[in-house]
């Protein structure tokens, strides 16, 4: 029997928050992330679509995340 692992969701937004903090491209700092049943959104505003893209790749994989809403605007 396999246990599944339950993460609440403060925690979810903890690791993304670390990921975002932590990526090379220091930009994402910029973020916000907010988790609601799974679903983890992301906010804020960048400069460009790749940025955008590169914030989703960032937090895609954490446990406990179901689904990324990825809502970053582009100026």
């Amino acid at each position: 029997m396999q246990l599944l692992k339950v993460i609440d969701f403060p925690t979810i937004v903890e690791m993304a928050m670390e990921r975002l903090q932590n990526s090379p491209y220091t930009v994402l700092r910029r973020i916000s992330c907010e988790c609601k049943h799974g679903v983890l959104f992301l906010r804020g505003r960048l400069f460009s679509f790749h940025e955008k893209q590169v914030a989703q790749e960032t937090v895609v994989g954490i446990d406990g995340v179901t689904q990324v809403v990825n809502q970053v605007e582009v100026d």
